[in-house]
């Protein structure tokens, strides 16, 4: 050996014991493994091999392919994006220094197709378990404003019932109206009648009480027999007596006026959907 060639050994040899595991930095024999693909993310993938998980990576030289025919000669190549979650695989491996590195990664188009099949069944269930959710969420929120809004009523539809001077007898005008009212209320789920009579300012104010108790209750005895309504449905009739008269209370139009029961169809907040 001549001077030169001792002088290139001797060089080797330093580098190699200044760079310590330089020279098992890379493993250049192949290593094969057979397992299922558990993720990927960018060029990395984890590889599921015998219950244990290994992290591989792609390089720029990494061969992609689908092996074809009986035993497989036949190959296609393939991008990295068909390498999915729940793909059977075999892989040809080095060990770079801490990095497994795949030279190659083969499967069989038949494994692909099934990878495919469920990655898209798992979407389509992930996404109905979302939209499940969604509208679990929506009863939810619609139960909380229903129960926010127990004992809270708005007025859908009204009608007055008007009595001659000191009587509590109602005219055919006013049982038409009882009846049209009535209709109207079991139209509207959750409803509830409330009755409201009145006096006219006439006599003094413990008769006018006295009868204006006495026409809400004619009234609310001709719902619940002629008009048919369910007793559940009535609130407690009320006698308001001349303390809310119409207007001006002063001519003879506004007396009438005041003669009056009025009956008011109530749907309680909690049982109307919300609006959107």
């Amino acid at each position: 050996m001549n001077s030169r060639s001792n002088l290139l050994v001797s060089t080797v040899t330093a580098l190699f014991l200044v760079v310590p595991g330089l020279a098992a930095a890379q493993t250049t024999t192949p290593t094969t493994m057979d397992g299922v693909i558990v993720s990927h993310d960018g060029n990395h993938l984890v590889v599921r091999v015998g219950g244990a998980d290994t992290k591989v990576t792609l390089t720029d030289t990494t061969k992609i392919q689908a092996s074809r025919g009986l035993v497989g000669v036949r190959k296609d190549d393939h991008p990295a994006s068909d390498l999915i979650k729940g793909l059977a695989v075999t892989m040809q491996t080095v060990q770079n220094g801490d990095v497994v590195d795949a030279t190659s990664v083969t499967f069989k188009p038949d494994d692909l197709k099934t990878a495919r099949a469920v990655e898209a069944g798992t979407a389509e269930a992930k996404e109905k378990l979302l939209a499940e959710k969604a509208e679990a969420d929506k009863r939810q929120a619609e139960n909380e404003r229903r129960l926010s809004q127990v004992g809270q009523f708005d007025t859908k539809a009204s009608t007055r019932v008007l009595f001659k001077s000191g009587s509590v007898a109602i005219n055919d005008q006013g049982k038409q109206a009882l009846q049209d009212i009535a209709k109207q209320a079991m139209s509207e789920p959750g409803y509830l009648v409330r009755v409201v009579g009145h006096a006219d300012s006439t006599g003094n104010a413990a008769a006018n009480q006295r009868l204006s108790d006495q026409r809400a209750s004619a009234v609310t005895a001709y719902l619940l027999k002629d008009a048919k309504l369910p007793p559940n449905k009535m609130m407690s009739a009320t006698g308001l007596g001349a303390t809310v008269p119409v207007e001006d209370n002063v001519s003879s139009s506004s007396q009438a006026e005041n003669r009056r029961v009025t009956v008011f169809v109530m749907v309680s907040k909690a049982s109307q959907k919300s609006t959107p």
